[in-house]
């Protein structure tokens, strides 16, 4: 129960204690007036009774008339004479229910009135002894009527109470829920600082405190980020093109051309310069330094188009250009961008382009090719491109492979293994502190032919086709009964292309809602680290999404790509796994910044290879 609860129902039990007190001390300060005026007005009327029958003259029909008379006035209960002379004596009473009052609240009631008795008198003998009840039924149909009113008064000031204690709370409580807000925030390791300060000092107190703590928490975090960007500059920049170096190249292609990541491959650009020991001789170190900063920014500019595309500088020389997703003709139309803009720069410095040019050499890669594959064949189209006499361009010619699978082939498989869910999981063990599984499947169809998660995924991302697979996988995977996977952290990556993907999000969600409460193993997943910085919000999005269900979250391939680590705070993140060539690669210094940012988000490492 929260405090807000507990503390208006403890304030309204007080009220309604002290309530129940005043009322039940009014009413029976006015039930005994009630009797009170009862019984005097019950003494009254019997002397007039008595002085009645005493001029009776001993007729038994005269007494009875009399008797009879009073009684119907409504004042008595029982009216009792009891003559000297037995014959005169005669009782009158009223066995009737109280009309319109509960019998519980008769028995509640309980009122008792003394007998009243009188000597009946004529002259200076008596008669007899006339004894009388007053009718408590007026009191009983009194006191309930006020009963009534005192439960509506009752009821009526709790209600009218506790509007008023919620109000009161709301504003005595409210720099409770800023601050806990801010308590939750942390947990989730957002850095919110209360600006405005509660009035009451307590919360004040508490307040600053937390302050106090996220400003630190958030100082390390920036300056963790601050050393991380600064050895990343140090060790992955070209000093004068501020272009990536070669060291950042050979970290980075490996992720770029990761089996979650592919499409249909990319285009890579070898470009060598020839002719920088003339530029330094004509124009100057200084100068020379300038044309080398000129032609990366129009390597730069002609491949900005090119989402997660690289520009590096490889050596004194030479230059090279990955863009993913970026088909043939479209790589053939950045080189001859890039040939223009070169030679306008020529021309801006008033260079010899027989003596200053550069020649290029460009590969259409395909989703099967590996990083060595990749190099070696963009250095032949390099070495092509050097040795033509014609053009000072040559692409590299890939060889036909009997066994390719072509595209509609590809989607006929793909098809039929929707609409049959020919799909099977694979669950591979890692080595980590708890007993984990990476979730991977592959193809069986009818026909007993396998087709490995490997081979269909880049055709499947190609077709459209992957968030159509990821959803009917999900699905089975979350009804899955499997006594293996008891106890389990099961981690599922997930291609950046389901991520983009607009219709994945609202699928997921409805999956999750009708199958999350089946699930005997913890589910993980993961997205790269390139997607989460350039679709930080989608990313988002679905990261709350996993955690509103319960499910953990993490980031692989991380490369510290990022001008800022700015976006891991807000995806609260259970690890973050780096590849161990990666860190070989690394300074101590820059290893203890990465683990200070990390830390301070209370994230996991986890080195992978």
């Amino acid at each position: 129960m929260t405090l807000f609860k507990q503390m208006g129902l403890a304030i309204l039990i007080i009220i309604a204690t002290i309530l129940s007190g005043v009322m039940i001390i009014n009413y029976n300060s006015i039930k005994q007036e009630m009797v009170e005026s009862l019984y005097e007005t019950t003494v009254n009327n019997i002397s007039t009774l008595a002085d009645k029958l005493s001029d009776s003259e001993d007729n038994k029909a005269v007494v009875e008339s009399i008797i009879d008379s009073e009684f119907d006035n409504g004042y008595f209960k029982k009216i009792e004479f009891i003559a000297n002379d037995d014959s005169l004596n005669y009782l009158k009473i009223d066995n009737e229910e109280v009309e319109d009052v509960p019998r519980w609240f008769i028995d509640f009631s309980n009122i008792e009135l003394k007998t009243v008795s009188v000597d009946v008198t004529s002259q200076w003998s008596i008669l007899g002894v006339i004894s009388v009840d007053g009718d408590t039924a007026i009191i009983y149909k009194s006191l309930y009527k006020l009963f009534l009113n005192l439960c509506y008064l009752f009821v009526a000031s709790l209600m009218v109470s506790l509007i008023m204690i919620s109000v009161m709370l709301y504003f005595i409580l409210k720099p409770l829920y800023i601050i806990q807000h801010q308590a939750e925030s942390i947990l989730k390791h957002r850095f919110v600082i209360n600006k405005k300060l509660p009035h009451t000092t307590e919360f004040k107190d508490v307040a600053i405190g937390m302050n106090m703590m996220v400003e630190k928490v958030e100082e390390i975090f920036q300056k963790g980020d601050e050393a991380v960007q600064r050895n990343k500059e140090l060790l992955y920049n070209d000093n004068v093109t501020k272009l990536f170096n070669r060291r950042y190249l050979m970290i980075k292609l490996p992720q770029l051309i990761k089996i979650e990541n592919k499409t249909d491959g990319g285009t890579i650009i070898f470009i060598a310069l020839s002719g920088a020991d003339i530029l330094n001789q004509v124009l100057g170190h200084k100068k020379a330094d300038d044309v080398f900063l000129d032609i990366a920014t129009i390597l730069k500019t002609t491949s900005k188009e090119f989402i997660d595309n690289i520009v590096a500088r490889v050596n004194g020389t030479e230059f090279t250009i990955v863009l993913p997703d970026c088909d043939k003709e479209a790589g053939i139309k950045v080189v001859n961008s890039i040939n223009n803009e070169f030679n306008k720069l020529i021309e801006e410095y008033n260079l010899n382009k027989i003596d200053i040019f550069i020649n290029m050499g460009l590969y259409n890669y395909t989703s099967r090719v590996n990083v060595s594959e990749l190099l070696t064949r963009a250095d032949e189209a390099l070495t092509k491109a050097k040795t033509d006499s014609k053009s000072n361009i040559a692409i590299y010619k890939e060889k036909n492979n009997k066994d390719d699978i072509g595209k509609e082939q590809w989607r006929k498989i793909l098809e039929d293994a929707i609409l049959t869910n020919s799909f099977r999981f694979e669950f591979n063990s890692t080595k980590n502190k708890i007993k984990s599984k990476v979730v991977t499947f592959n193809i069986e169809n009818n026909n007993g032919k396998k087709y490995l998660y490997k081979d269909f995924i880049a055709p499947a991302i190609q077709l459209r086709l992957v968030s159509k697979i990821y959803i009917l996988i999900l699905k089975d995977l979350l009804k899955l009964k499997n006594k293996e996977l008891n106890g389990c952290r099961c981690s599922v990556k997930l291609p950046n292309e389901f991520i983009k993907d607009s219709s994945s999000f609202n699928e997921l969600s409805s999956i999750f809602k009708k199958y999350n409460n089946n699930l005997s193993f913890q589910l993980l997943f993961e997205v790269t680290d390139s997607l989460a910085i350039h679709n930080t919000a989608s990313v988002k999005s679905f990261a709350n999404l996993f955690y509103k269900f319960n499910f953990e979250f993490a980031i692989n391939s991380f490369t510290g790509e990022a001008n800022s680590f700015n976006y891991l705070k807000d995806l609260n993140l259970k690890f973050i796994k780096i590849e161990s060539n990666f860190l070989l690669d690394q300074t101590e210094e820059s290893i203890n910044a990465i683990k200070i940012v990390t830390d301070s988000l209370d994230i996991e490492l986890i080195t992978t290879s």
